[in-house]
């Protein structure tokens, strides 16, 4: 009997995990960013990166309060153009001669 509760616990358990990272991975696919860096994001524990939006050329500031696109900030440098589009769960880092793209 009691292994029978433990497995039911864990069986639900899981489940809203499962519901969780759904949620997550919704919140984060909605973030958006384009920006040329001007100044680099420190290694801080929020990301904030500010720079020109290379399109419209006006200033910006992209931050996030989630950690994710702060695990790449010392991988930006000045001049490199970030990019996150909205909907998707791929951030770039365009620099001169290469483009990495971090997957989540």
């Amino acid at each position: 009997m009691e292994k029978k509760i433990v497995l039911v616990l864990l069986i639900l358990l899981s489940s809203c995990s499962k519901n969780d990272d759904q949620k997550y991975a919704q919140i984060l696919a909605d973030e958006e960013c384009n920006l040329v860096i001007e100044i680099p994001p420190n290694n801080s524990v929020w990301f904030k990166a500010e720079g020109y939006d290379p399109v419209t050329q006006k200033k910006e500031v992209c931050k996030t309060h989630n950690r994710w696109w702060n695990m790449f900030a010392d991988e930006i440098d000045v001049g490199d153009t970030i990019v996150k589009k909205k909907g998707e769960l791929i951030f770039s880092i365009h620099k001169n001669d290469t483009i990495i793209r971090h997957n989540w």
